[in-house]
């Protein structure tokens, strides 16, 4: 009886000490696919244009007062917020969203960009950028494509409900200007938000983005 005891006690130990190996094999392991996945991810610089805050009602002093956010800087905060959720919401390794300001970006491409299309499907016309001067600013960023938020256009509407649709218009190009993708995503609000509500807010949406602008890259 004893024998038996003691035979099944090391069977108990060996199998603790094989699912021990196990486990750490797979602990081990992980972390390389992980800094694999970063390092094959694909770049992309997220900006934002100036003063592409539009609206169909709002003027932007009515904006500074609802939100709290100063006149000058509507379009800074608008373009800050979207970015910075494009990048923490984006669920998958295969891209790194890099949230920029227009003045980090080296050169000076993210000048005044002209916008074809109407209020709700705005899209930038690169055509007066040089190709070289467009490709340097990546390539000194390190990066592999560029997701221009073009315009933040807030639609007003009265009826059947009161509501503020807050439509962002996008464009993702390559570092030789060729336009990858384009879209555009709503969230609604039932009146001006200040910045933390709007944050809130907008994630979903900014989620959407980013998983729009992967499914583009696969879809390649």
């Amino acid at each position: 009886m004893k024998k038996m005891n003691i035979s099944k006690i090391l069977a108990a130990i060996c199998l603790s000490l094989l699912s021990a190996f196990i486990l750490e094999a797979k602990e081990n392991k992980n972390p390389k696919e992980s800094r694999k996945a970063n390092s094959a991810a694909a770049r992309i610089l997220v900006v934002g244009l100036d003063n592409n805050v539009k609206s169909n009602y709002f003027y932007m002093g009515m904006i500074a007062e609802e939100t709290g956010i100063n006149a000058e800087h509507i379009d800074r905060e608008y373009n800050r917020i979207i970015a910075e959720n494009i990048a923490v919401y984006n669920k998958t390794s295969q891209c790194e969203f890099i949230p920029v300001e227009p003045e980090e970006v080296k050169g000076d491409c993210i000048r005044p960009i002209p916008l074809n299309g109407d209020e709700e499907n705005c899209n930038s016309d690169l055509s007066s950028i040089p190709a070289d001067e467009w490709k340097n600013i990546l390539t000194h960023a390190e990066a592999d494509y560029m997701l221009v938020l073009n315009q933040h256009y807030l639609k007003w509407q009265e009826t059947p409900l009161r509501t503020l649709f807050h439509i962002v218009s996008y464009t993702l190009f390559d570092k030789d200007k060729k336009e990858i993708y384009r879209g555009n995503n709503y969230f609604t609000t039932m009146s001006l938000e200040k910045p933390d509500e709007l944050r809130k807010i907008s994630r979903k949406s900014s989620s959407k983005i980013a998983a729009n602008v992967v499914k583009s890259l696969d879809d390649k």
